[in-house]
This record gives structure tokens, sequence and C-alpha cells, in this order.
């Protein structure tokens, strides 16, 4: 049953999203929907230690931080490695820039740190930009804050990631379905 709850939280939030409901609001109905439904079925499984506090810590530093390096030069070398390019070389280029950066930082802040150099007219790279800090992230296990929860739960299970085949598993698949997206991108665009 608990499941289900969570699955109609998800749907309504999805739901709300696509109803153009502010994000904040729709997050925090959908998450209410789940903690009654634990509440009233599992109120044992609900404990502090689910919430993942050093991560989300983490991620919102690195917000403030890329926020920071913007103001300081980041602005700029995103902007040198997005180019000026349209068409298809401009959105290869974006995806793999939102690629790099992921990989480098995370892929939130990094999705902000490309958006605040580009275009805002510019759909194709915004798109092709978000592509490569979505799909690209799979290569690091730093790059993306789903990444980081899945190695915690991982590391809480006592389940053993072979972090070598990780990343070489992964950089294969990101390189692939990032320029696949992007590709796909430019057939419908």
């Amino acid at each position: 049953m608990l499941h289900r709850t969570a699955l109609a939280g998800c749907l309504l939030f999805i739901a709300g999203i696509l109803a153009g409901v502010e994000i904040g609001l729709a997050s925090t109905v959908a998450l209410a929907l789940v903690l009654v439904g634990f509440v009233v079925r599992s109120p044992a499984t609900l404990r502090p230690g689910l919430v993942p506090v050093r991560l989300l810590l983490f991620v919102t530093g690195l917000f403030l931080v890329v926020q920071t390096l913007g103001r300081h030069g980041l602005d700029d070398l995103v902007g040198s490695l997005l180019g000026a390019d349209g068409g298809a070389l401009g959105a290869l280029r974006a995806g793999g820039t939102g690629a790099l950066l992921a990989n480098a930082l995370n892929n939130l802040p990094a999705y902000l740190a490309g958006e605040s150099v580009l275009p805002t007219g510019d759909e194709t790279r915004l798109l092709a930009l978000l592509i490569g800090t979505n799909i690209g992230p799979l290569a690091a296990p730093w790059a993306s804050l789903a990444t980081l929860l899945w190695f915690e739960r991982c590391r809480a299970a006592k389940v053993a990631v072979p972090v070598t085949r990780f990343v070489l598993t992964s950089t294969l698949l990101a390189v692939t379905g990032t320029l696949g997206a992007v590709g796909a991108l430019l057939l419908v665009s």
C-alpha cells in the first residue's frame, strides 16, 4: 500500500508541475501525501536518519559556491565553453559542456551555471544543456544528487559498489547517451 501512496505522490507532483503549479507548492503537497501515508500505515519506518542531511547541505553549498564563482570568472569560462554557435554544433557544445560541468561540480549547479550565460530564447541549446547535465553526470559518482543518494543507500545497506567499473561503464553510457539524446533533439527541432 505504501508504494501506491508514494506513486500517487510522484504523479501528483508531476501533474502539478505540468499544470504550472509552483514547484515548492507541488513538492510540499506531494511530500505531505507520502508522509501521511507512512504515518498511518508504517509510522515506525519514519526516522530522522532517512533524511540525507549531509548531502542536502553539500548540494546547497555547491549552489552558493557556483553563484560566487560565477561572479568571479566562472560565467566567462562557461560562456567560452558553450560558445556563440547555434545549430548542431552549438547544441553538441551545450550538451558536452553540461556533461563536463556536471561531472566537475554536480548536475544541479552545473545547469544553473550554463543557463545563466545562454540567451533566454535559445531553446535548443538550453535543452541540450539540460540533456548534458542530466545524462552526462552518470560518469562520476559525485556528479548528481541522485547518484550520491544511491551510493549512500548502497553503503548503508552494506552493498559494495566497484567504483572503477562503475566509472568506466558509466562514462561510456554518459557519452553515448548524451550524444544520442542531443542528436534526437536536433532531429525534432
